[in-house]
């Protein structure tokens, strides 16, 4: 079974909203659908919009006003907030169609202790080391400086990676046949260094969301790890979680 299809079907549908609010063709200046018309073009019932509707009022995304129906949500209402799901791959390889990664290869470097220490599992040796600064297709502010580490067991591979929006990890399964079974993720809001400062063209010590994220094989293996620091005012981790039972 698909990722998809293991979906709710109201989640489907806030991830296919989602993405059209995100990529521009739903916009401001257009109208948004009604429920009835929702309801119609995605052969889905009243309930399953109303609460594909509710996860996007609550990420921001859309204001539901009596009267007045759904309104998307000016990006100076958001705080020019970039508002991205990243809670399973499929929306991790959305974020990289959504927004590029500019980087420069460093080479082989042992991995920093300030990273080692908050990722589980075997990470010792040399690794392939990339930096960068990621920003929104159409838009020069940084969204995010990142730092990504190759496992040097595949350092042959990771120096053909080059910058576009296929991520590093797609990169490698194509270049070294290794898979990504699944990316556990740390998250800690952090004080900006000078250095992450002067990247996102922020103050020293501003508020920073930073993501470590480490990419496994079906082994548990980690072949990739990237170390992300989001200004706090251009990033918004959206993440949903479905009651049981």
């Amino acid at each position: 079974m698909s990722d998809a299809a293991a979906k709710p079907r109201y989640v489907q549908l806030a991830d296919s909203l989602r993405a059209a609010i995100l990529s521009g063709d739903l916009s401001e200046e257009g109208q948004f659908p009604t429920e009835t018309e929702l309801c119609r073009e995605h052969g889905v019932s009243r309930y399953t919009v109303r609460e594909a509707l509710r996860r996007l009022v609550a990420e921001g995304l859309i204001q539901r006003k009596r009267g007045s129906g759904t309104v998307i949500q000016p990006a100076a209402a958001r705080g020019g907030t970039l508002h991205q799901p990243l809670s399973n791959v499929g929306e991790l390889l959305q974020y990289a169609r959504d927004t590029q990664y500019d980087f420069k290869p460093v080479g082989l470097t042992a991995l920093p202790r300030r990273i080692a220490d908050h990722v589980s599992g075997d990470t010792e040796g040399d690794w392939y080391q990339f930096q960068g600064v990621r920003t929104r297709l159409g838009d020069p502010k940084p969204i995010a400086i990142t730092d990504a580490y190759v496992h040097g067991d595949y350092a042959e591979a990771a120096a053909e990676i080059r910058s576009s929006q296929v991520t590093i990890f797609r990169q490698l399964e194509e270049l070294a046949g290794v898979r990504v079974a699944y990316v556990t993720q740390d998250i800690q809001a952090v004080g900006a260094s000078a250095d992450i400062a002067k990247g996102l063209g922020i103050s020293r010590r501003a508020p920073t969301l930073r993501i470590l994220r480490a990419y496994r094989d079906a082994k548990n293996r980690i072949f990739e790890i990237s170390a992300s620091h989001h200004p706090g005012d251009r990033f918004a981790y959206s993440m949903h979680i479905d009651a049981e039972g």
